[in-house]
């Protein structure tokens, strides 16, 4: 159950990432090469683990330089980085009220109680961070 509970609340707010990526026009590859343009995360992955071909992803990488999102040598420019920052706010934002509503304390403790999972995961390399 927690785990399904878990699911839920990411899932939960993912839907509120897309809306919040919607609603500033920026498409799911442009969101994967804003993310690559932090250098948190290898573009190169991210377009592999996705299945992006090349000519898609050369294209949307046009697109987020001519729009003044990306610097050609493939980061994040200055305006790419207030909007980025702006569409994780807001999908902060909406993703809230669950916890919210189980509070602080509820909070701690599901952090508490999922915590092993995640580390788990990781320690696994089931997720390629």
């Amino acid at each position: 159950m927690l785990w399904h509970a878990q699911t839920l609340l990411r899932e939960f707010r993912g839907d509120g990432h897309i809306a919040a990526l919607l609603a500033d026009d920026v498409s799911g590859i442009e969101a994967l090469i804003m993310h690559g343009g932090t250098g948190d995360i290898g573009a190169d992955m991210l377009q592999t683990t996705r299945s992006w071909s090349d000519d898609a992803w050369t294209s949307a990488v046009d697109r987020l330089i001519d729009r003044g999102l990306l610097d050609p040598d493939g980061t994040l420019s200055e305006l790419g980085s207030e909007r980025r920052q702006r569409v994780e706010d807001r999908t902060d934002e909406l993703a809230l009220t669950p916890y919210e509503s189980i509070g602080e304390d509820g909070c701690k403790m599901l952090r508490q109680l999922t915590r092993p999972f995640s580390q788990a995961i990781v320690a696994g390399g089931a997720i390629p961070i």
